[in-house]
């Protein structure tokens, strides 16, 4: 297909940042264990796509053992491990539209199949796809999906380990949510591969989640483990009876003897213990020894899980047209002939028939690879056909075609497990077969996708072909069905066991046939079997003389109840959940249905204006999605139909749609231009492209462009010549069935010399805003704004697997963007590799509200992609790709300008202390630019540590002072400047940070616990060694704390110094600073200099099985100490300083210091939840949201007039009591308005210990009451107290004061009118309160409700008050260090949570105490 590249010229404004292509496509689970937490089926949009609506079948196990050779037996199982898709965030929920999709077809052969997939950048709990959960079920085999701890070297984290194994309120929550989620999507338990360490939890978890399958009616789910080890773990193995074991390649044999410490009998080890095959690396057929290790001739010792087969089955022959075009045609087919070959082999044998034993050689040192005899040479075929009605359709999951009746209704390559049908039980056993072949057909089919032809050289007599062993009793007759094509000069008879035997004792002759569509269909009469169990069906081929060239195709078999009429399936609620537009559409379809075992499957077919009913896809599930189509011509909708298809092959309507079209309207226009910017005398070639089919189109072009080398304004494309510099214009008429539109479109610049000299890559080195993921922590965005498109090293890229990939950058300013430049996996040092195959690319000037501007489809055979737009003005790109395989960017180019000359310059770091304020001076030079009327500047930032006074200007001196007022609280943040000049901006930004450097270290006199690991200590169970250190908080910052450690460090990671918490509530962590003897100097244990720390990482937690990393130092080299202030205090029970100590050098630490948040002091409280904004900043028109006056009233500030103002720019307001208290911005919600009896919540910036709470707060009207909860940091809350409020206007100062008010006289704000209203509107008072609350506990929020019938009480703010017991949280202890304070005791030896007046024993950190006398 041709490239497709288009800008689009309409306001393609999107609400959110999501622009991924073909958005609609399903793909199945991958997750991390943070997006399973709160995993539900409504919230996940495709889980319906996901879920498997067949059964599992229940196997039987004939009476006498049913052998096609003498080799087979049945008691070893097999568990086939096997991925299903190259990549496991993208495989599509329900097959899609190519050839050459894994289709195992050998169930009879297997006993459980583990979806064998995860990594750690993709996702590690994935569910199995759906549809091959269909195909395992129908036959009676077990699926489980996957739980992927991966080893450290390739991304794994013990974290996940000990996240998966967390406990709240007493269970397992991802126990219970991984059993939901398989209960749910219809699959039989999890494999949980464990190579990033052990949990002492993993038991328990087990046994709790086998107790929610057992409550939930599904007994039969597993769990099966594996753990890289070939010993059998006894304890898990008892959790369940259907707890299995993958045991360690290299452990095939007896493992019976097992039995008795695993609780169970040995027949039951068989289904518990399997031993490893790694197959991928001895090839399909190299393990024949395993195989009779385990599985010898005259019997079974144990079972096999085999790893990967499909690498050597599949992937060898489709590995080179995975995401190609070569996917669907004629390469597709001859691959998947060669898979469908090699499974034969492996699963059958080479002969193709499980009647042949393949000669065994004898092993020896000189030849020791033993002969692959295949697995129908050593297992017994399982079957689950043990009723009718029962049909197969022959069916392998993929095809060339759909076919309906011997009719082709779909006419492109698919695969789709969920359709496979139960195929023969024996693949080929054929008596007197001579060269007789057996092949997959999928040039013709009666129905679905395929037929089996049977082709060669028949000789004349019987050939028995046998087919399905069964357990079918047969009750009152029945049908068999038989649907076959050819089979000219041979007759067919149905041959059936009614005897636990391989051979018939039944001859049925067909008792009617007929023709339809080239097919017959043969009927045979089952009334002579009433009373009698079918055991075995089969074919009997006779001819009366040799055919040269026989030639049958196999479609369909079926065994119906005797006058069978299947009810009608109850099918509702058929719908689309997708919106149709005018160009390349999708189709997420959705329904419901109950089960029924009548149920075959669904046919979805939709017919568009041409009147075909094109069959485009079949299910047997409640979803399915229709990929890529084009609106034909003018359509108003199209037609989708539902049928559903029952055992008996007849089909029927179940549901109808008609989806439509947008409106048809004359053209929207849009263009390809290979150059957007270019000077006087170089040429532009211009495609135009339009909506809606359009007819012709005719250009206009502005003066300073002509067109040249013969095209004309008829022309499409047109070449323009530009000749004058400039920002030009197209006119562009485009003609449609429905009309004419016209288009102007600025679309091209033509510079002089000195700008277009000045065109650059405006994103390199700039800012990755964020990103939708990478493979790992190297291979990302950053890696393709560095200015390298050809990089030698392979890791300099940016690398991701998933279905959906994006990136954001930030350009740091705005500029004028013409184009833009990809270059794709194949431009970079890897070679052969997957490439982007559709890309959108979309701007913004906010990062929130995004232009689509280019869209590109069909471009994966270009290694440097580019695309150029009409210029367009923006801060922000976002880079949408699409590909079918691994993600490969070696670097991403936006060509832009900066259009503007004036420039702007801060300083780039403000520091403060809390509770003051600061100011960042913005200078500025226009540099001859125009000041625009609305030339200003604005300050914003996402943390609530800072906020910001009104910005002022001096002119004089061409600069901006903004006034940055910090809170209490502790911490960093960033704060960007933007001054605005016409369209144009220019942004800057300032590190700022606040900190009390008078605060003490939590840890002086603490004592660390240091670990020294033995082995990566971010794999779990690591050994260490232990040491308990008084010298990392004894205040000495230079000498050795790590003298103890007498080993050097020879692993990742492996000193951990870890600093407890000695009270119950954990610290507020605000900043860390790390101290090194020497520089970080010393001598390795080879007698050599060196530095001794590389790495040193800050981290923190309430477990130390789950830490979070807040920061890492790499690369110290030489320094005294490494320090790090949050940027918001961090709740903690537990510090750890994790150093990575060069190879043979010996840990070195000589002091850590933790500071923690400051409480916050008696005066004004931060609150965020305010709902109202009732002060004006300035005199403006609507300055607030909500007026409480008369519909027009407000208060205003200092900004508006002083006189009557409510506070100035401080925000602060002092009652007559002397409590201060603090506003909410101005230009904020600033008030909690009660008109109903909600409860309202407000939270503290920071949680708070008082003594009282004070509020400041008035009524417009009437004399509410106001109730007021504190809700402590511990869960608990104080009682409730509840205030009344007086009606708070006045009507005139005079006289009016001294009456309880605790701010007299406020002015009130006329909103309509844009200034202060006049006094015959009056005035209003504010009034203060108080609750006690209780100063042990830090109170996080209040809860706040009207609590009587009628009035509105208003809170403005809230303050609040210390007690004065005298007590200190952190004191100097005698020796100079800080100490903490432990426990308050009364005299009589009890611990108080609250001290009120009286004697009192304080404890401290250190050890020490003291008597206090309290004095309220």
């Amino acid at each position: 297909m041709s490239s497709f590249r288009r800008f689009i010229l309409a306001a393609s404004v999107l609400a959110s940042a999501s622009i991924g292509a073909q958005a609609q496509q399903p793909y199945g689970g991958c997750w991390h264990p943070d997006k399973v937490k709160n995993w539900s089926p409504e919230t996940d949009a495709n889980a319906r796509f996901n879920r498997s609506r067949v059964p599992l079948a229940t196997r039987f196990k004939e009476p006498t053992i049913m052998k096609a050779n003498e080799y087979q037996w049945y008691e070893g199982e097999l568990c086939n491990a096997t991925i299903l898709f190259p990549t496991c965030s993208q495989c599509p929920s329900q097959g899609d539209y190519n050839f050459t999709g894994y289709q195992p077809t050998y169930w009879q052969y297997m006993d459980k199949l583990v979806y064998w997939a995860g990594s750690a950048s993709e996702g590690i709990i994935i569910p199995p796809p759906a549809p091959v959960v269909d195909a395992a079920h129908a036959q009676g085999v077990k699926v489980l999906g996957q739980i992927f701890f991966p080893p450290t070297y390739y991304g794994g984290t013990y974290d996940w380990v000990v996240q998966m194994c967390t406990k709240e309120n007493g269970s397992y929550i991802y126990a219970k949510k991984l059993y939901e989620i398989a209960s749910y999507l219809g699959f039989d338990g999890w494999f949980i591969n464990s190579e990033s360490g052990g949990h002492d939890g993993w038991n328990d978890w087990i046994r709790e989640y086998m107790s929610y399958a057992e409550a939930g009616g599904q007994p039969w789910m597993e769990i099966q483990w594996y753990d890289a080890r070939n010993i059998v773990d006894t304890e898990k193995m008892k959790t369940h009876i259907n707890t299995s074991q993958f045991l360690e390649y290299g452990s095939a044999g007896d493992h019976r003897s097992e039995a008795a410490s695993i609780g169970c009998t040995e027949a039951q080890t068989f289904s518990k213990i399997y031993a490893g095959v790694q197959v991928v690396n001895s090839g399909y057929d190299g393990w024949g020894g395993q195989l009779r290790a385990a599985m010898p001739k005259d019997g079974h010792v144990g079972s096999l899980d085999l790893f990967c087969p499909e690498e050597r089955l599949w992937k060898d022959w489709v590995k080179n047209l995975l995401n190609t075009p070569d996917n669907c045609g004629e390469k597709a087919y001859d691959a998947v002939k060669g898979v469908f070959r090699y499974e034969q082999n492996m699963w059958v044998n080479p002969k193709g028939d499980p009647s042949y034993i393949t000669p065994e050689k004898e092993t020896s040192w000189i030849d020791p690879t033993p002969t692959w005899p295949g697995l129908s040479n050593a297992m017994c075929e399982r079957s689950a056909i043990q009723s009718m009605p029962f049909m197969s359709s022959m069916c392998v999951g993929v095809g060339k075609y759909r076919f309906v009746h011997g009719k082709k209704r779909g006419t492109h390559d698919w695969y789709h497990s969920g359709v496979q049908s139960v195929l023969p039980t024996w693949r080929w056993w054929i008596e007197n077969r001579g060269d007789l072949k057996v092949d997959v057909d999928w040039d013709d089919a009666w129905n679905v996708g395929s037929s089996f032809k049977i082709s060669g050289p028949l000789s004349a007599g019987d050939h028995l072909m046998r087919l399905y062993k069964t357990m079918i009793p047969v009750t009152d007759g029945g049908t068999m069905k038989l649907v076959y094509k050819g089979a000219q000069g041979a007759t067919l008879e149905a041959q059936f066991s009614t005897e636990s035997s391989v051979n018939p004792n039944v001859t049925i002759q067909p008792s009617s046939t007929k023709e339809e569509n080239g097919w017959t269909i043969a009927e045979y009469d089952l009334s002579q079997l009433n009373g009698k169990t079918i055991y075995m069906i089969a074919l009997n081929i006779k001819a009366a003389a040799a055919v040269n060239a026989f030639d049958m195709n196999l479609g369909e078999l079926a065994m119906l109840p005797a006058d069978y009429n299947p009810g009608a399936l109850k099918v509702t609620n058929f719908k689309t959940t997708s919106t149709l537009g005018d160009g390349k559409n999708d189709l997420r379809l959705l329904w419901d249905f109950d089960w029924s075992n009548d149920f075959d499957h669904f046919d979805i077919y939709v017919k568009d204006g041409s009147g075909v009913s094109n069959l485009v896809g079949q299910t047997r599930d409640e979803a399915f999605y229709v990929p890529s189509f084009e609106r034909h011509g003018s359509d108003a909708s199209i037609e989708v139909r539902l049928e559903a298809v029952m055992k008996n092959g007849e089909s029927y309507e179940v549901g109808k749609i008609d989806p439509k079209y947008p409106q048809a309207a004359a053209p929207t226009v849009s263009l390809i231009m290979d150059k957007s910017y270019m000077k006087v005398g170089e040429t532009a070639t211009i495609t135009a492209h339009g909506t809606g089919n359009p007819t012709g189109f005719k250009w206009t072009l502005p003066e300073g462009l002509e067109f040249a080398d013969g095209t004309s304004a008829e022309s499409n494309p047109v070449k323009v010549k530009a000749t004058k510099t400039g920002r030009l214009t197209l006119g562009v008429e485009a003609t449609n069935a429905t009309g004419t539109s016209n288009t102007n479109i600025q679309a091209i610049d033509v510079l002089d010399d000195t700008e277009y000299s000045k065109v650059e890559n405006v994103v390199r080195g700039k800012t990755v805003v964020d990103y939708s993921g990478s493979t790992n922590t190297t291979e990302v965005p950053a890696r393709i704004i560095d200015g390298v498109t050809k990089p030698s090293d392979s890791s300099q890229k940016w690398c991701n697997v998933s279905s959906e990939n994006w990136v954001v950058f930030d350009l740091e300013n705005a500029y004028r963007i013409y184009g833009f430049k990809i270059y794709d996996g194949n431009y970079g040092p890897e070679k052969g590799v997957d490439q982007i195959k559709n890309y959108k690319i979309a701007v913004s000037d906010d990062g929130k509200t995004w232009k689509n501007v280019v869209e590109e489809n069909d471009v994966a055979d270009q290694s440097l992609k580019s695309a150029f737009i009409a210029p367009v003005k923006a801060r922000y790109v976002k880079l949408v790709p699409e590909v079918e395989g691994t993600l490969r960017i070696w670097e991403f180019e936006v060509y832009g300008i900066d259009d503007t000359k004036f420039t702007i310059s801060a300083d780039n770091a403000l520091s403060m202390e809390p509770n003051t304020t600061g100011n960042i001076v913005v200078k500025y030079d226009l540099n001859g630019d125009k000041r625009e009327a609305n030339f200003a500047c604005t300050a914003t930032t996402t943390s609530s540590i800072v906020s910001f006074g009104k910005i002022t200007e001096d002119k004089d001196k061409a600069e901006f002072t903004i006034p940055v007022v910090a809170s209490n609280n502790v911490g960093r943040c960033e704060v960007e400047v933007r001054v605005t000049n016409g369209t144009a901006y220019k942004v800057g930004r300032v590190n700022v940070s606040v900190d009390d450097n008078t605060q003490p270290s939590v840890l002086a006199g603490s004592t660390a616990t240091v670990r020294h690991y033995k082995s990566d200590s971010n794999m779990g169970g690591a050994a260490f060694d232990s040491f308990t250190l008084t010298t990392l908080g004894d205040g000495d910052k230079t000498a050795e704390g790590l003298s103890a450690i007498e080993e050097p460090s020879t692993h990742n990671y492996d000193t951990w110094a870890i600093f407890e918490c000695p009270d119950d509530e954990g610290w507020n962590l605000t900043k860390v600073k790390v101290y090194f003897p020497d520089n970080n100097r010393g001598v390795n244990d080879n007698d050599k200099e060196g530095t001794v720390n590389k790495d040193v990482a800050i981290a923190f937690s309430n477990t130390l099985d789950l830490l979070t990393v807040a920061k890492t130092f790499e690369n110290i080299g030489e320094t005294s100490s490494v320090e790090y202030l949050f940027p918001e205090a961090q709740k903690c029970k537990y510090l750890v300083v994790k150093c990575n100590v060069n190879p043979y050098f010996y840990p070195s630490l000589a002091e850590v210091e933790a500071f923690v948040q400051p409480d916050v002091p008696a005066g004004p409280v931060d609150m965020t939840g305010w709902t109202k904004d009732v002060i004006a900043e300035r005199a403006e028109y609507k300055m607030v949201n909500y007026t409480f006056y008369d519909d027009f009233g407000a208060f205003y500030s200092t900004g508006v007039q002083t006189e009557g103002a409510i506070a100035d720019e401080s925000r602060m307001v002092t009652t007559k009591n002397g409590t201060q208290f603090k506003l909410a911005p101005y230009d904020e919600n600033n008030a909690l308005a009660m008109a109903n009896d909600d409860t309202y919540e407000l939270k503290m910036v920071s949680p708070t210990s008082a003594a009282k709470l004070h509020f400041l707060a008035f009524s417009p009207m009437r004399k509410p009451k106001m109730e007021v909860i504190a809700n402590y940091e511990d869960g608990t809350k104080s009682d409730a107290a509840t205030f009344s409020l007086p009606y708070s206007h006045i009507d005139e100062l005079e006289d009016n004061e001294g009456k309880g008010e605790a701010v007299f006289g406020l002015g009130i704000y006329d909103n309509d009118r844009t200034e202060a209203a006049s006094s015959w509107d009056g005035y209003f008072n504010l009034y203060e309160y108080e609750m006690e609350v209780d100063e042990s506990k830090k109170i996080t929020s209040l809860s706040v409700r009207r609590s009587s019938d009628t009035g509105m009480p208003i809170l403005l703010a809230v303050s609040n008050s210390k007690g004065t017991t005298g007590i200190k949280d952190i004191t100097i202890g005698n020796n100079g260090v800080a100490r903490r304070v432990v426990g308050i005791y009364n005299i009589g030896g009890m611990k108080v949570e609250r001290a009120v007046a009286g004697l009192y024993i304080i404890k401290y950190s250190d050890g020490s105490s003291r008597k206090v006398l309290l004095k309220k």
